[in-house]
């Protein structure tokens, strides 16, 4: 190898998830999947906490990946509340029922159909949330 590439460093990012569901079996077998592949992964029970989870972390949080029924409100609610606040953050809504039609999501949403969703499926839909923001906000940046 070129000795001028030595004096660089591999720098692994590591993105921060918002999981936010009331069942605590399914929110720990899906900690459990993200975290195996490599993500930080902040919890939370229902809607208000998680809101204070985001609020704690301090924009380190790069996804939320919500079910679509909290013990305190709806997914498509708790988002409401969340873009009322101003974070622009991707979110994935879950579904316990077998499908879910995009119409019934808020803007910015993306809808999953089944939950628990198969660990690739859920990753597949996790890795292109997280790049189809990146490069947004990057075309949006060269924009202005």
């Amino acid at each position: 190898m070129n000795g001028s590439f030595a004096k660089w460093k591999v720098v692994k990012v590591v993105e921060s998830i918002l999981l936010v569901d009331g069942d605590p079996a399914t929110r720990q077998a899906m900690k459990i999947i993200l975290e195996l592949n490599g993500y930080r992964v902040a919890e939370a029970h229902h809607g208000i906490e998680a809101l204070q989870v985001l609020n704690e972390w301090g924009g380190e949080i790069q996804l939320a990946l919500c079910a679509m029924e909290l013990p305190d409100m709806t997914g498509p609610e708790w988002l409401s509340q969340l873009r009322f606040l101003g974070p622009e953050l991707p979110a994935i809504l879950l579904s316990e029922r077998d499908s879910l039609e995009i119409s019934e999501l808020p803007v910015g949403s993306f809808g999953m159909p089944a939950k628990p969703p198969a660990p690739a499926r859920l990753l597949e839909k996790i890795r292109r949330s997280l790049d189809d923001h990146f490069f947004s906000r990057c075309e949006r940046a060269t924009a202005a």
